[in-house]
């Protein structure tokens, strides 16, 4: 009878340390993908960027960029009156690194797409950036009118020359010219050729860097290095 027990006993004990030695490699995976910089789930991507606005100050550009960062986007106007804080900050010490940024406008319903083109360019100028301008719905909206709307204002920027990317998950492609970018929302890309970038985190983090260890919204670039460098590592002039 003894022997029995003892028979019960050993595979309970390998068991217990079968399940202690999971918890502690999960533990150990947390650890260390907390101190890592985020990067795309299930994905293999080199060149990454995140958006620098008012609400994350004092960023140094120079760890961004020592630490696996190839571009940055800086939030820049919404509607006809509001501005960012940070914006000429952020774009006067980009000069000093060899960072690609792109300008966030984030589109209102509450003035037309002529007053909000013509605020950006009284804020911003013409030092927009390299990257496309990133125009971003203020809102949730469904509405066909609101994107119509919105589609009008990549118009403008596209008639003086300059590219556009828009963020919706191309649900309202055929209302935009055939040059308009995407930019894809959310965890899980699908139809990866529909978009230029991925949207993949709000919630990430830049390892090293001060003020950049929560809640740092990232983007991925989803063609290959050679085509990034070709069309967005140059002067930052545009």
């Amino acid at each position: 009878m003894h022997r029995y027990h003892h028979r019960i006993t050993l595979p309970l004990i390998i068991l217990t340390l079968i399940i202690v030695l999971g918890i502690l490699g999960i533990g150990f995976f947390n650890i260390l993908n907390n101190k890592n910089t985020t990067v795309p789930r299930g994905a293999n991507m080199s060149v990454l960027g995140i958006e620098l606005n008012q609400n994350i100050n004092k960023v140094d550009l120079h760890q961004v960029q020592e630490n696996g960062i190839s571009f940055v986007y800086l939030r820049s106007t919404q509607g006809k009156t509001y501005f960012d804080d940070d914006y000429y900050l952020y774009r006067d010490q980009l000069k000093g690194t060899k960072l690609s940024y792109g300008s966030i406008l984030t589109f209102s319903d509450e003035s037309t797409p002529l007053e909000q083109y013509n605020y950006f360019n009284k804020k911003v100028g013409k030092y927009s950036g390299n990257l496309p301008i990133m125009i971003v719905p203020a809102e949730k909206n469904d509405s066909k009118k609101y994107w119509k709307k919105l589609a009008s204002l990549t118009t403008y920027f596209q008639q003086s020359g300059r590219s556009v990317i828009v963020a919706d998950n191309h649900q309202w492609k055929n209302l935009f010219s055939p040059q308009t970018q995407f930019l894809y929302t959310g965890a899980s890309l699908k139809k990866r050729k529909d978009y230029s970038f991925w949207c993949y985190t709000q919630k990430g983090r830049v390892k090293d860097t001060d003020y950049l260890n929560r809640d740092v919204t990232m983007f991925a670039y989803l063609g290959s290095m050679a085509s990034y460098q070709q069309l967005y590592d140059s002067d930052l002039t545009q």
